[in-house]
């Protein structure tokens, strides 16, 4: 098949797609058709412990009525001008997870916020630390190591707990009240140590000639690092720092522990309302295409400076 012809046949198939999804949004009931099927006998009997919510999701919309105190609940899905009840089974299972779809998808932008905020951070921070650690100033570099040491060699846990809890003990002037900034904090500072490391190693790996031929053409410090020695590092530390990243990524659950909503905050809350632990199930699995995504980004980033190899 010529690529014209397959260009026309996916155009098509997303236009018709498109349009199978307009359709749908203009034929799911109404807010009021959906919440009139809970049942009157529910919302008597649970009085003031009736909780009702409701989600439009666009093609489809989901309504839940509660009795907070008996944990029964009724469940109508509506789409396609139908509306159909899960009260059991997979399709009630299915039903959790759309509802819990909202909660889990704002957990995973703190967690993801958090996760690129502290590895942009802990990047720029690492330059100066491993240069500092590779510099010839013994002070400078004897510093630069001690601070590397003492954050790859103690618990981020720990750090966290010390700057979120410790430091206004120490001073009050020092109190982090905003819980993603004490996080953010710590992870830049545990960050910056890891990939101080990983970026020395990757300078140290270029060959000694380079540094000697630069000084011959009459290249500074900073014109050697900019232009022959860092470009050739790059390709170098990328996978390191994709491993950094993602373990970042899976560490960030930790800060549940201060109470940030991130997504492992937001599961243990909800495992504990709704009394399911089922919802671990999804919140694993947008783990996991979290870190597909930012997978296939660092692959990508590798291949485009495979040129310096």
């Amino acid at each position: 098949m010529r690529p014209v012809y397959k260009r026309i046949i996916n155009v098509a198939a997303v236009v018709m797609l498109l349009a199978a999804c307009v359709l749908l949004v203009f034929h799911k009931p109404a807010r009021e058709q959906l919440e009139s099927r809970i049942s009157s006998e529910l919302i008597t009997e649970a009085g003031k412990n009736f909780s009702g919510v409701y989600y439009d999701f666009g093609i489809f919309n989901i309504t839940r009525g509660r009795n907070v105190k008996t944990a029964v609940t009724e469940t109508f899905i509506g789409g396609a001008g139908g509306i159909i009840s899960v009260n059991e089974g997979f399709g009630h299972y299915l039903a959790d997870v759309v509802l819990w779809l909202p909660a889990l998808a704002g957990g995973a932008q703190v967690t993801v916020s958090l996760t690129i905020c502290a590895v942009l951070a802990g990047l720029f921070l690492s330059v100066f630390l491993a240069l500092g650690k590779i510099s010839k100033n013994p002070v400078i570099s004897g510093l630069c190591g001690a601070y590397i040491f003492f954050f790859r060699g103690s618990p981020l846990l720990m750090q966290l707990f010390f700057i979120y809890y410790g430091l206004p003990v120490i001073n009050p002037a020092l109190t982090i009240n905003n819980k993603f900034f004490a996080a953010f904090v710590a992870f830049t500072l545990n960050t910056g140590a890891y990939c101080a490391e990983i970026i020395r190693a990757a300078i140290q790996s270029i060959d000694k000639g380079q540094f000697e031929a630069s000084r011959v053409l009459g290249l500074t410090y900073g014109q050697t690092m900019r232009i022959i020695i860092i470009p050739q590092s790059i390709r170098r530390l990328l996978p390191p720092v994709a491993n950094e990243f993602i373990m970042i990524l899976k560490d960030a659950s930790l800060v549940s522990i201060i109470a940030l909503a991130d997504l492992t905050h937001v599961t243990r809350s909800i495992s504990s309302s709704a009394s399911n632990v089922m919802v671990y199930i999804p919140a694993m699995i947008i783990y996991l295409i979290i870190t597909a995504f930012f997978s296939a980004i660092f692959t990508n980033l590798e291949k485009r400076f495979s040129i310096y190899q």
